[in-house]
């Protein structure tokens, strides 16, 4: 018998053995860390949060979130829509316009404004603001900014980069 025949299966099984431990190995570190991870939630939550949370099923539906339709607005003009209340004195809102670019082989840039009417000073005053753009003829842009204890009157600009500058309609942000 020559010693290359007698070692061949000496080497298979033991590689065998190898890749059958480092499964194992896998799979117990696996669940070790998934263990210690829901220890370590289950520590930094309230006792009563957590076990009403274990006790709870939760179902997953499309049907489960409510649906919003919103048609486009007009060309020129700013649709603002209440998507509901999460939270008490939180008001999350959908700001919509439709965004022409004269020069669709180029990109064009628009920014939204969210002021709030200033009793104090008589002006409105800037609370948020976001930035975006595309490539392209039209697009309907959209914004999703939230008004969170914070009521009064309220209005959305859209100004549109070398073009005009669209406000919405003043809008009442109650508690």
């Amino acid at each position: 018998m020559s010693p290359r025949s007698s070692i061949a299966p000496v080497v298979a099984s033991g590689t065998a053995s190898v890749v059958k431990l480092l499964v194992a190995t896998l799979a117990f570190i696996g669940a070790y860390a998934g263990v210690e991870t829901s220890q370590v939630a289950s520590a930094q939550a309230p006792a009563g949060v957590a076990a009403q949370t274990r006790a709870q099923p939760v179902t997953l539906s499309s049907e489960s979130m409510q649906a919003t339709t919103v048609e486009a607005p007009a060309a020129g003009t700013i649709a603002v829509s209440a998507l509901g209340v999460s939270r008490p004195c939180h008001r999350p809102y959908l700001i919509r316009s439709v965004v022409d670019n004269p020069r669709p082989d180029s990109a064009v840039s628009y920014g939204w404004r969210l002021q709030r009417w200033s009793t104090t000073t008589r002006t409105w005053r800037t609370y948020l603001t976001s930035h975006s753009g595309f490539a392209g003829r039209s697009q309907t842009a959209e914004w999703q900014p939230s008004v969170v204890d914070n009521p009064g009157w309220y209005r959305a600009e859209l100004s549109v980069a070398g073009g005009a500058r669209l406000r919405s309609a003043r809008f009442l942000v109650s508690c």
